[in-house]
């Protein structure tokens, strides 16, 4: 069979995603400074949301070649061949592989981006944390539910979904099931938007980069705009395969911009990019660069007028920081820099760290990432509050 539009544009998405997948975890791994560095949502999105994308990809252009069950009710089933019968029960056993896929890809999506806000909100942001703790619930609700309706509920038995005929119009069609899909799939959408446009507009960044943050998250607009579009198309022409269409976008945009905020940090290694606007403070962010301030420049000045530092923390020294990296309340790391918040108290010098510091940093910064930068208490201008009252 012919290449169709459909093979072209699936292989074009798979390239952008697997690139946009990669570009988040080397961001990571630039961040962390190694890859035991990576988080759960890092590994759940670099192997089980891959795998599951590139799963639909094959199986979807499989899907296609072979045929199924989805005609009309006017189809003269008995001009069939026993092998185009056979074709046709396997590619309806593919098309329960696509959809499998796609809820997965979706849904695992919905959760790395609920342990991101999750981090946001953790140290600071108290009444969104709960919201959030909320909506997750919500989600995995969704997720049993739609599950159960699909494998126990809309088509039985379970054996219809891949009978060539089929008997029953759901189990070839989906209405039923697509219909509570997106609505479990779009409001869970709305509210984790809605919850995360709130905070960057209650925030105190700068102007400039709400509007970007801002437009990051809107993305999310389109990937409801696909489901929505999806579930139209399944209903107003079942048997034409532009609702497929649709899957494919929807689930590429959704990997995009769940991994798109973490992106930051490659691009500010490739482009030397620092901030958006360096001359503002910066409360807090995805991926901030080190603040310049007053504390950070006096911390300087006192290196280079004090005697030299050691080579090597004491024992002492770092039992006390082991201590405090393991409060969650101490030591609010930003996120993109590596270096230890210096007090006006003099530190060490991060060229003269050893390997057991940066270790400890880095411990430091994997059970702080993405919560809210402390504010250095040099001067008043920079005691900027996460999210303004």
């Amino acid at each position: 069979m012919a290449k169709t539009p459909y093979t072209g544009e699936s292989w074009i998405w798979w390239i952008v995603v697997l690139a946009m997948i990669g570009a988040r975890l080397i961001s990571r791994r630039l961040l962390f400074r190694s890859i035991k560095g990576l988080q759960v949502d890092d590994w759940v999105m670099g192997l089980f949301v891959a795998t599951c994308y590139t799963t639909f990809i094959v199986v979807s252009n499989r899907y296609l070649k072979a045929g199924s069950n989805l005609e009309p009710s006017g189809f003269d089933w008995g001009a069939l061949s026993p092998r185009d019968t056979s074709r046709r029960v396997y590619g309806s056993k593919l098309m329960i592989v696509v959809e499998q896929m796609m809820i997965l890809v979706i849904w695992s999506c919905k959760g790395c981006l609920l342990v991101m806000y999750h981090r946001l909100t953790r140290t600071a942001l108290h009444k969104e944390n709960v919201a959030i703790q909320l909506l997750a619930a919500y989600v995995v609700l969704g997720f049993v539910t739609m599950e159960i309706l699909y494998f126990a509920a809309w088509c039985r038995p379970f054996s219809q979904y891949y009978a060539v005929p089929t008997a029953n119009k759901q189990c070839n069609t989906l209405i039923d099931h697509r219909i509570a899909k997106t609505v479990f799939n779009v409001s869970s959408d709305l509210v984790m938007l809605g919850i995360a446009l709130q905070m960057l507009i209650r925030s105190s960044l700068p102007i400039k980069r709400k509007v970007v943050l801002c437009f990051i998250f809107s993305l999310g607009l389109f990937t409801m705009t696909a489901a929505i579009l999806s579930l139209y198309y399944s209903i107003s022409n079942s048997y034409i395969h532009t609702w497929l269409s649709w899957y494919l976008r929807e689930v590429s945009m959704a990997i995009i911009v769940a991994n798109m905020p973490f992106t930051w940090t490659i691009l500010r290694e490739l482009f030397e990019v620092d901030e958006f606007n360096a001359s503002s403070p910066q409360p807090w962010s995805f991926y901030p660069a080190p603040r310049s301030t007053t504390n950070s420049n006096n911390a300087q000045l006192s290196q280079a007028t004090s005697p030299s530092v050691p080579n090597a923390y004491t024992h002492r020294d770092r039992s006390a920081i082991s201590r405090l990296a393991s409060q969650d309340t101490q030591f609010p790391t930003q996120v993109g820099s590596l270096s230890l918040t210096k007090g006006s108290e003099g530190s060490p010098s991060k060229s003269l760290k050893t390997q057991d510091s940066e270790r400890e940093e880095m411990v430091q910064v994997r059970s702080h990432d993405f919560a809210p930068a402390s504010s250095p208490p040099a001067r008043d201008e920079d005691a900027i509050s996460p999210v303004s009252p």
